[in-house]
């Protein structure tokens, strides 16, 4: 298991924001459950859970990120490109097989004619979360420089 790279002061600061964030997962779905038992669905079944977790999760990434509790202080300048390259080269190879073996697969499915507008909405809600992580992360990289 790899030593974390980040101080007890980060630590502390991850794990009280962790704990929030499961905490409003808890909560947010017992409120769906509610609110489904009064016959009020947003969305259907496995799409309603899925938004909240990647909502909820969208809040722990940004806040951990807003307090500088994601990453550990550099002791050393080492450039890191060859290892950011490598780790793209099996992202994009990944991607290239997950897409070659599972065409057949798509070609295959028949779509269901449904007013459900579950996969739009975790589209768009998931652009949107991966804007707003960029956004805060480049903002505390501003703000990180600004310090030093």
């Amino acid at each position: 298991m790899r030593k974390s790279d980040l101080d007890e002061m980060q630590v502390q600061r991850r794990n009280k924001i962790g704990n929030q964030a499961f905490m409003m997962l808890f909560y947010i779905l017992m409120i769906d459950i509610g609110l489904d038992g009064f016959g009020f669905r947003w969305l259907k079944y496995p799409t309603n859970v899925f938004i909240i977790m990647l909502a909820c999760m969208t809040y722990y990434l940004i806040r951990v990120i807003w307090d500088n509790a994601f990453v550990g202080p550099q002791n050393t300048n080492k450039p890191i490109r060859k290892r950011v390259i490598f780790i793209a080269a099996i992202a994009v190879l990944t991607a290239v097989v997950t897409i070659l073996l599972s065409k057949q697969n798509f070609i295959k499915t028949q779509v269901v004619d449904s007013n459900d507008n579950g996969a739009l909405i975790l589209f768009v809600f998931s652009i949107v979360a991966l804007l707003i992580t960029l956004i805060v992360s480049i903002i505390s990289k501003k703000q990180n420089s600004k310090d030093d």
